[in-house]
């Protein structure tokens, strides 16, 4: 049965639903629900792609539509004017409504090419005319449906435009008539080319504080009701603003000698000019790609647009008014989120912001809001993942969460995809130290002195609490691992002592249990950074008197040079593969300015090892040399448990697959990290891989849980199945944080 006009499809369309038969003729609705219950799957912890959670607004959408295609009483069709203003003629195709909900629902039918900018029009045009007639109505209140024979690329844009940024419910429906009876299949716009973003870009997240400097009448309390209802401001208005970004108010401990508000309110954005850039450094896009790629990535104004970026006024400046009446606010400390958590600000001597600011609130806009919100929404993922924010009446506002959830979309992890490397291991066991340190001095503490290191503690916690939910993922799936961590009670300090005794059972776990003898290496980098943060941090000896100081520093050092030799040995010996040589080579070379040349032979390297002065070994330990470590130490390894075979949108991975060829990456695959994270990356070419004999049906699966990577070609319909290296049928523990809890 073909259609052959534009009247006879709509005639048809009313018929089903006149008879309450119009979701009969509609497929893919199985998948689309089924698309749904993955996203909201407790058995993993999503990442943040601009382009997945894209998917997720027009997957939402397009349910919310069909949950209302019933029931519905038609109030007009195309012969039918909707305005009531004398002189206009709006036409709708068809108008319903669904009087049980209240809920009107405007079909567009086209039978021909479908014009974007008819259709896009056509559709604002109606909704606006039924505002006119119900003013106030939301975006909840008018639903769309698009019926057409294709969905080209401007109306796939104009749709999606409408469903992700400006919240309409619209449902894409294509017509198909070749066959005895026609159908309608369920068409989710795809618009958006990956740009290599998990986590956000490090200026992905620009930060600035809004300070009010009060009037002297105002107490402190007066004051923190001042900078919430003024943070409420600029969370509301920034949300109609369309934007995404975050608040807090954060207490000054500064405050009154050295701050002149006891608050400040710390605002960000998503800074949607940093997205290119890291992309091209990703291989992701070339400058050649478009006229707008040309001109964002121009070496000229790359970084202007980055940093110039005018986003105060996001809420119209309502906070800044709002405070003009109680005293004089005022933009300051520009930055971004990772600088301002990366962990080298621990090295300034100067006073960084976590050593004096503490968040006492938190909340979140745009995209940013919705991830947080479906986190807490979706409770048994919490349990599963982080029981120890799974409390009632604990969401995105507390500042643990809040400041967890931002570090897990916007700054790298020091375990990144569950990889316990010999730097991750040396980083944890520094932060592990920091913590004991000032944990201990809190706890010992009298109440003015506990106020000036509250903002140090909390910081301090926010910085173990990733890497403590690693290790207890790990322990959970790790066959090896039997002995429990013991536990690390976050917010309950009874005294130094015990404080000491609680981090030192935990990191000698650590050492014997999660680590092993079997990895004596791995142990000395954790033992050494636990042993050794006080190096990197200025205000544990702020005046060089700390009697113990000398002997860590000798012993500091002389792990550097044995970890630097063995890393030069490394480096010369045939053992190793010649591109592994090769990169520590270079490595070598540019970390110390050319004073270690592998080409002069293993003897004189070691020589210019030996002699190295002792400051610039030190210097070199805090990231340097334990990352040389890593490119050739084998990371922490356990024979995991099978991984349960969890709700993924696979039909989303294998577009992501489809994307990167067509871009010309010639090994695109799918990847099973360490923590049973399951993503889409590349191979490098110059890998030995697989051979794909068809690349509709067969993807590379790499499987990155063990030392060994394995790489396999599997058929997407295995992948469905859960029938791939590593996957069980639920035989995997719940994940669940035994390590750590939040008091």
């Amino acid at each position: 049965m073909k259609f052959k006009s534009e009247q006879s499809v709509q005639d048809w369309v009313q018929s089903l639903v006149d008879a309450d038969g119009l979701r009969d003729v509609i497929d893919g609705v199985e998948e689309l629900n089924q698309a749904l219950v993955n996203a909201s799957s407790d058995e993993f912890w999503p990442d943040f792609p601009i382009d997945y959670l894209t998917r997720l607004r027009n997957l939402e959408a397009a349910r919310d539509v069909l949950s209302e295609l019933f029931g519905l009483e038609l109030v007009s069709k195309n012969s039918a004017n909707l305005s009531r203003t004398k002189g206009e003629s709006l036409f709708a195709d068809l108008l319903y409504c669904r009087r049980e909900t209240s809920h009107f629902v405007i079909m567009e039918i086209k039978n021909r090419k479908a014009s974007a900018r008819e259709t896009i029009t056509e559709l604002l045009a109606y909704e606006q005319e039924l505002l006119n007639h119900m003013p106030f109505s939301g975006s909840h209140d008018v639903l769309f449906v698009v019926v057409s024979r294709d969905f080209p690329t401007l109306l796939d844009h104009g749709l999606t435009s409408l469903t992700t940024w400006n919240r309409r419910k619209i449902l894409c429906l294509k017509l198909d008539d070749d066959g005895e009876s026609p159908r309608l299949k369920i068409h989710i716009p795809n618009v958006w080319a990956p740009v290599g973003q998990s986590v956000l870009p490090r200026m992905g997240i620009s930060t600035a504080y809004l300070r009010i400097y009060p009037a002297t009448t105002m107490d402190s309390d007066q004051i923190y009701a001042v900078c919430k209802t003024a943070m409420d401001l600029l969370v509301r208005e920034a949300e109609r603003g369309g934007g995404s970004g975050f608040a807090m108010i954060a207490s000054d401990h500064l405050y009154p000698k050295l701050s002149s508000s006891p608050y400040v309110i710390i605002a960000g954005v998503v800074n949607p000019y940093s997205f290119l850039p890291h992309a091209e450094t990703q291989g992701f896009v070339e400058r050649t790609t478009s006229a707008v790629s040309q001109y964002l990535l121009d070496p000229q104004r790359r970084g202007d647009l980055t940093y110039s970026w005018g986003w105060l006024d996001c809420d119209r400046g309502s906070a800044r008014s709002y405070l003009s009446h109680f005293g004089r606010p005022a933009w300051e400390g520009f930055g971004n989120w990772s600088d301002f958590r990366d962990p080298r600000r621990w090295r300034h001597p100067s006073l960084t912001p976590d050593r004096h600011l503490t968040p006492v609130f938190f909340d979140f806009w745009g995209v940013l809001g919705d991830f947080a919100r479906d986190i807490v929404k979706t409770q048994g993922r919490l349990r599963a993942f982080i029981p120890g924010f799974a409390k009632p009446g604990l969401d995105w506002h507390y500042p643990h969460l809040g400041v967890l959830l931002l570090d897990d979309i916007a700054v790298t992890p020091a375990i990144n995809a569950g990889q316990w490397t010999f730097a991750a291991l040396f980083d944890f066991g520094i932060r592990l130290g920091r913590f004991c340190a000032i944990s201990a001095q809190y706890a010992d503490a009298d109440d003015r002195v506990q106020k000036l290191l509250q903002a140090g503690l909390f910081w301090a916690e926010a910085d173990i609490t990733r890497p403590c939910h690693e290790a207890a993922w790990r322990y959970l799936s790790a066959l090896e691992i039997t002995t429990e961590p013991p536990r690390i009670p976050i917010g309950a300090y009874e005294s130094g002592a015990q404080q000491v005794a609680n981090v030192s059972s935990f990191a000698n776990w650590i050492v014997n249990e999660f680590i092993g003898a079997g990895y004596p290496l791995l142990q000395d980098a954790f033992a050494t950074g636990l042993s050794c943060y006080a190096l990197f941090d200025p205000q544990f000896d702020p005046f060089g008197t700390d009697p113990s100081m000398p002997g860590v520093k000798r012993a500091a050092t002389a792990r550097a040079r044995d970890w630097l030799r063995r890393t030069l040995v490394r480096a010369t010996s045939e053992d190793t593969a010649l591109h592994s040589r090769r990169e520590l080579a270079a490595r070598l070379s540019k970390i110390f300015d050319g004073s270690i040349n592998v080409q002069l032979g293993q003897e004189a390297g070691l020589a210019a090892v030996d002699a190295f002065p002792k400051p610039r070994l030190i210097e070199n330990l805090f990231e340097a040399i334990p990352a040389l470590v890593s490119l050739w130490h084998p990371q922490l390894a356990h024979t995991l448990a099978p991984l349960a075979h969890a709700l993924f949108d696979w039909d989303w991975f294998e577009q992501q697959v489809r994307e990167r060829r067509s871009r010309g990456v010639k090994n695109p695959c799918v990847y099973l990290s360490a923590n049973g994270g399951i993503g889409v990356g590349e191979v490098p070419e110059t890998y030995p891989t697989p051979h794909i004999t068809d690349t509709a049906k067969e993807v590379l699966f790499v499987d990155n849980q063990t030392s060994a990577e394995i790489m396999i070609a599997v058929t997407w319909e295995a992948l469905r199945a859960g029938k791939f290296p590593s996957s069980g049928h639920g035989n995997r523990s719940p994940i669940g944080v035994n390590g750590f809890e939040a008091e």
